[in-house]
């Protein structure tokens, strides 16, 4: 059993404040609806093993739509996530999936909405940091170590 103790209820994350940060890219959904123009929207993290405000903190939905004019702005991400120059994808889900898991740098700026401020991804340039090691080598489990 626990006790309810209003003193300990946080406020949640506060805003993310304008700057560049070092972050991973985690998550994207493509969507293709019919009489739209497609779309990726991408969502990030910002890295927590680089000493750097908001830590773990996410910023969600930074849209990529697919046109001739936007183009430019899949580019800037492709750069700044280093892939080569020249590389070819199938797919803007091929390039997404690819985009996935790759470490960068986000410049944050803020857009008002309904009244209320939220971070908005800006540009993109590539990580200064180099990606986390991973500790140890893999951990193998045998089938008499699982209790199922």
């Amino acid at each position: 059993m626990f006790k309810i103790n209003h003193e300990e209820a946080g406020t949640g994350f506060e805003l993310i404040a304008k700057g560049d940060y070092e972050v991973t890219v985690i998550n994207y959904e493509t969507k293709n609806e019919p009489g739209k123009n497609p779309r990726i929207t991408v969502d990030y993290e910002i890295r927590s093993d680089v000493p750097q405000p908001h830590q773990g903190q996410k910023i969600l939905y930074d849209g990529f739509t697919i046109t001739e004019k936007a183009m430019w702005r899949l580019q800037a991400i492709s750069k700044a996530a280093k892939f080569p120059n020249g590389l070819s994808f199938n797919s803007y889900k091929e390039w997404a999936d690819t985009l996935l898991n790759k470490n960068l740098v986000i410049t944050v700026g803020h857009r008002e909405y309904n009244g209320n401020t939220y971070p908005e991804v800006k540009g993109f340039k590539e990580s200064q940091v180099a990606p986390p090691v991973q500790q140890g080598g893999p951990i193998t489990v045998s089938d008499d170590q699982v209790p199922f």
